[in-house]
């Protein structure tokens, strides 16, 4: 918890007088003995895990330092004390047993049509998120952009300009005199990441290589889409095309990055009613009120 969160979201100092619990996982096992023992007071069956980062079952391996210092067991100790049942966002593969598909995310509030922001941005191509694993991909579409000469390009976040996070050095490590000519900013405000996305006509959708390897889904695949910037897609991130469906190979950089790039940035107006109507389905798909009612669902 930082400073910035509770002005956007409520926080509860208080649980005791709810019925039901969801517990949300990432890297951190952020409970305490006496939470544990606060939430093991409810019902085992008004009791689920969210499990973003696929600890249940080994899906991501405690060799992926991103995951955390955990083992696999130690967070299957953890989740079979809490819960039953274990949901998880992933988009490939099968699941492992006692987990169930359940996507997590849904679209922002906040949903720009590309036609409305228009294609005169101030910045050409954009990234808003850490280099967390996410060094190779980033400077293989800053590549491809110069030979498209795109010229305004702007990357957001920690880790670009050649500090690393301590313990985390092989995935937060970079060359920054790659990123010549690229406007390298800190990272932007909680509550503040959809609206400078849409400063950009052009987003990549950046994944870690835990992402990639599980087929996970992120929040990230939706804020971007969510922006009114044309989101485009690298090798490892095509795995989330189910999730935009209809003419999303429109907006994977496939064999030829830099004319993928051209295309976009050449022909707006195209790709912004492509994108458009890629972002009525996703509303309909991943509202929040229809993903509230799925969640209630799986409470026996």
């Amino acid at each position: 918890m930082d400073e910035q969160i509770p002005r956007h979201l409520p926080v509860e100092p208080d649980v005791r007088w709810g019925t039901h619990l969801v517990f949300m996982f990432e890297a951190r096992q952020y409970l305490s003995d006496e939470q544990i023992e606060l939430a093991c007071s409810f019902p085992r069956d008004r009791r689920l895990i969210i499990d973003f980062d696929g600890h249940w079952g080994g899906v991501a391996t405690a060799d992926d330092s991103s995951v955390g210092t955990h083992s696999i067991e130690n967070w299957r100790r953890l989740y079979s004390a809490l819960s039953d049942l274990v949901l998880q966002p992933k988009l490939t593969g099968p699941l492992p047993d006692g987990a169930e598909f359940f996507p997590c995310f849904g679209m922002p509030q906040l949903v720009r049509h590309p036609r409305e922001l228009g294609p005169e941005r101030d910045y050409e191509l954009q990234y808003i998120g850490s280099n967390w694993g996410r060094w190779k991909p980033f400077i293989e579409v800053v590549e491809a952009a110069r030979q498209a000469r795109l010229r305004r390009i702007r990357v957001c976040g920690r880790w670009w300009d050649g500090e690393t996070c301590p313990g985390f050095e092989d995935i937060t490590s970079g060359e920054p005199e790659r990123l010549s000519g690229v406007e390298v900013q800190p990272p932007v405000p909680f509550g503040h990441v959809v609206t400078e996305m849409g400063r950009a006509v052009i987003t990549p959708v950046l994944v870690s290589p835990l992402v990639a390897d599980t087929g996970l889904f992120t929040a990230r695949m939706l804020e971007t889409l969510a922006s009114g910037s044309l989101p485009v897609l690298p090798p490892e991130a095509e795995f989330m095309s189910s999730v935009y469906e209809g003419d999303v190979e429109a907006l994977t950089l496939g064999s030829d990055p830099a004319a993928t790039l051209g295309r976009l940035a050449g022909d707006f107006e195209r790709h912004a009613e492509i994108v458009g109507q890629i972002q009525d389905r996703a509303r309909a798909r991943y509202n929040y009120p229809r993903l509230l009612r799925e969640l209630l669902r799986f409470f026996r």
